[in-house]
C-alpha cells in the first residue's frame, strides 16, 4: 500500500492546494463527539456508504427516509431479531434500493456493530479511541471485520 502522506500530496497537487484539499474535506471530526454517535445512526451511516457504492448518490439521499422506515431506522438490536422473512421481502420493496448483497450487508453490519458495541460500551466510542493518525488502519480493520466496508 502507498504512504499516505503521498497519497495526500498527489491528491493535493490535484486539487490544486492543500488548503483547497482541506476544504473538501471539511473538519476533523472531535472524537469526544463521535463517541456520543449512538449505534443506530453509526449502522444508517455504514448502511448509506454501502448503498451508495457503486450508485448515484442523489438516488440514495432521495431515497434515504425509505430506507430508515424499511430497516426499522437501523436500530442493531432490533435488526437481528428479524426472521429472515423480513430480509427476503426487503429485496422487493421500494422505498429502497432493492440489491440483495447490499440488504444482506445491513444484517450483517448489524451483528459487527452490536458485537463491537457490546465490547466497547458503544461503537462510537471505539471509533473514537482509534488513534487520529492512524485512519488508514482503521479503514484497514472496517473492511476486514465490517461486510462490504473495503
Amino acid at each position: 500500500m502507498a504512504d499516505f502522506k503521498k497519497i495526500r500530496a498527489r491528491a493535493a497537487k490535484r486539487k490544486g492546494g492543500e488548503e483547497e484539499l482541506t476544504s473538501l474535506l471539511g473538519p476533523a471530526p472531535d472524537n469526544a463527539a463521535v463517541a456520543d454517535i449512538p449505534d443506530d445512526r453509526i449502522l444508517s451511516i455504514i448502511a448509506a456508504r454501502v448503498f451508495a457504492a457503486g450508485f448515484v448518490w442523489r438516488v440514495i439521499e432521495q431515497k434515504w427516509p425509505g430506507f430508515e422506515e424499511a430497516f426499522l431506522r437501523f436500530e442493531p438490536k432490533r435488526l437481528l431479531f428479524q426472521p429472515d422473512d423480513f430480509w427476503h421481502d426487503l429485496t422487493a420493496d421500494q422505498r429502497i434500493v432493492r440489491n440483495p448483497q447490499k440488504i444482506r450487508s445491513v444484517r450483517d453490519n448489524a451483528a459487527f456493530v452490536e458485537r463491537v458495541s457490546k465490547e466497547y460500551g458503544g461503537f462510537g466510542k471505539f471509533l473514537a479511541e482509534w488513534p487520529d493518525d492512524d485512519q488508514v488502519g482503521l479503514m484497514a480493520w472496517l473492511g476486514k471485520h465490517g461486510s462490504r466496508l473495503g
